[in-house]
């Protein structure tokens, strides 16, 4: 009797860096009152992805907004909307890591991850990652 099951392909050994500020030796502007977006994330082949966010804020005063974008393709303008609600990442003053799940459910295309602080005081530091993974069923005998 066979029963399907699924399972995971990983694309990358190591995750693939989408934000880096210069706390983690990136070049990105650090997160303030603008709203910063991090690369692509192409979802066109691949059905989910593990995005890591390891932030440090300049003080505890604010909180740091986290937004998701998609769209069909890569040429982004800016000017989206959010596709999903905005979420709110607390903020204690210390180097905090956050995890998100872009699942399967959410549909092929192309995403990108927006940062802003909830106030006017607090600069956060930042690197994102991400790994891209595939899913697919299989038969397996019982």
């Amino acid at each position: 009797m066979s029963a399907p099951y699924s399972s995971k392909e990983w694309l990358f050994d190591d995750p693939e860096t989408i934000y880096a500020t210069d706390l983690y030796s990136g070049v990105d502007d650090d997160a303030a009152g603008i709203e910063v977006f991090t690369d692509d994330v192409d979802l066109t082949e691949y059905t989910n992805a593990e995005v890591d966010v390891k932030f440090a804020g300049s003080n505890a005063t604010d909180d740091l907004y986290l937004s998701i974008y998609k769209r069909n393709d890569s040429n982004w303008s800016g000017n989206e909307q959010r596709w999903k609600s905005r979420i709110t990442i607390e903020n204690d003053g210390t180097e905090t890591e956050y995890h998100y799940t872009i699942p399967m459910v959410y549909g092929s295309g192309h995403y990108r991850f927006g940062f802003v602080r909830s106030g006017s005081t607090t600069t956060f530091e930042l690197l994102v990652s991400v790994i891209k993974s595939r899913t697919w069923n299989r038969l397996r005998t019982i």
